[in-house]
């Protein structure tokens, strides 16, 4: 067995030595910045408030829609952008109904000239996903308009012909970086990512190897630990290979094994879950209970009328709801249906959900309770954002379903079962120390990264030396 575990060590970490070390070098640059993309914020902040006027003039939206539906203005025209899917969405002229053809290059231009305050200097059109916008689920949007702007940032910004939205801004100095860090850590090279199923087994074969390398050299380590001294080595590299590899070993596997984790599905059967019951909190949009509210009964309800700059219908418990949007793109104003009129709504109280997850989960046995301040699992990040205060429901079933339910408007904002609460575990915890007690004290967490990365580089790059020995023998051998 010990023979076995120097053979696989040997092998497996000269063909990984290189991408471990890789890894770990652009992780440390990940820790402060990550793949360019264009902010949500800005991109939300970018939207032109709306004048009473234009409110006035407007007509509901089709009770066909279905998915989600927002009102915005695009290039001073007021516009319905409906959603279905993850990034598949239509846009309809708000006082016609009609939908929009496709976007021209000029409103491109005109776009992209305003969101970065300066001109082009070029623009393109790209028929296929690229190095900057590599996701499929983007394929729907195409094609892309790129214009290049004279801004001294040298920005390119991408515009969806058939949607008119911004896509992707990227900056030469953001591609300089994703070039040394987001690209080479995750193989983000666009001609593989196309190919989501190749790019993924390639992952996984890497992953595979990188898990073998790292045990059999945490049980190499072990073999070879002295009574008295940690490492019987007195060359140099194979000194500290032996030494960082015993003490941080554990810390490399954890990284690969919580990366390849965060590409693959858990299997439910192995977290015990022998069946998924449908569990449904109801907020599917129903535009028909709407009875054709216009934008201007909305209007005439909301308390603040200036600055407006979204307003998103929704359905819940099935009642219609009215998100206004004002200058912060995550908290907006609710209101509702009652008796034919729009109205404030009030914070939903804990008899309501209670009764609310009662009536729905009965079978199950829900438990609710008042959830205050984030934990390990409730918690936002840069893609989500949760309310401080919510409803946590606990269900009875058989994967032990949680709902956190938001007061304000009694929406389903996250969702847990016992195989995704395992994957946060073995994803987030383990590759981003995603631990509650360290976000709050961010600089301690990305501290302890930062000095676990180090270890992990000294370990590949010392068995990257070594490495050599053992191809030359390869070599000399086949020769």
């Amino acid at each position: 067995m010990r023979k076995i575990f120097f053979q696989v060590h040997k092998i497996t970490g000269a063909i990984m030595s290189l991408m471990c070390l890789i890894w770990f070098l652009t992780g440390i640059v990940l820790i402060f910045t990550g793949y360019p993309h264009a902010s949500r914020e800005k991109r939300f902040l970018h939207l032109e408030t709306f004048s009473p006027q234009e409110i006035q003039n407007l007509q509901a939206p089709d009770s066909s829609f279905k998915g989600s539906v927002e009102l915005e203005k695009y290039l001073g025209q007021p516009v319905y952008r409906v959603s279905s899917g993850r990034k598949t969405q239509k846009v309809y002229n708000a006082q016609t109904l009609e939908p929009l053809k496709a976007f021209t290059i000029d409103q491109a231009d005109q776009l992209a000239s305003s969101y970065t305050q300066s001109t082009s200097h070029k623009i393109s059109i790209s028929n296929q996903l690229d190095q900057w916008v590599p996701w499929s689920y983007y394929k729907t949007l195409l094609p892309f308009y790129k214009c290049y702007m004279n801004d001294d940032a040298h920005s390119v910004v991408y515009v969806s012909q058939k949607t008119g939205s911004i896509i992707q801004k990227t900056t030469r100095k953001e591609r300089w970086i994703a070039y040394f860090s987001a690209i080479p850590h995750w193989v983000y090279f666009v001609s593989l990512r196309n190919q989501m199923g190749l790019w993924k087994t390639i992952m996984i074969i890497l992953s595979v190897l990188g898990l073998l390398a790292s045990i059999s050299g945490i049980a190499v380590g072990i073999y070879r630990k002295k009574k008295n001294r940690i490492t019987p080595f007195k060359k140099f590299n194979y000194k500290w290979h032996h030494i960082f590899g015993y003490f941080f070993g554990v810390f490399v596997f954890t990284f690969i094994l919580s990366g390849l984790i965060s590409i693959t599905n858990i299997p439910d059967w192995m977290v015990g879950i022998s069946r998924k019951e449908k569990i449904t909190w109801d907020q599917k949009l129903d535009l028909t209970k709407s009875k054709s509210i216009a934008p201007s009964a909305i209007y005439k309800a909301i308390k603040n009328k200036e600055g407006i700059r979204k307003i998103e219908w929704k359905t819940i418990f099935n009642t219609p709801y009215y998100l206004v949007y004002y200058n912060d793109y995550q908290v907006p104003e609710a209101y509702f249906l009652k008796n034919g009129s729009v109205q404030p709504a009030n914070e939903y109280e804990l008899s309501a959900i209670k009764k609310q997850a009662q009536e729905k989960f009965g079978k199950y046995n829900p438990e609710v309770s008042i959830r205050k301040g984030y934990d390990n699992y409730y918690s936002s990040n840069a893609m989500l954002y949760i309310p401080q205060i919510a409803y946590k429901v606990v269900l009875n079933d058989d994967a032990k379903t949680w709902l956190y339910i938001n007061p304000q408007t009694g929406e389903e904002i996250l969702r847990y079962n016992k195989n995704k609460r395992v994957r946060r575990w073995l994803y987030r915890a383990l590759h981003t120390f995603n631990f509650q007690f360290l976000k709050e004290m961010d600089w301690l967490r990305k501290t302890l990264l930062i000095i676990v990365s180090i270890a992990g580089i000294i370990i590949c790059y010392t068995g990257l030396i070594l490495s050599k020995k053992f191809f030359k023998q390869i070599l000399n051998i086949k020769s």
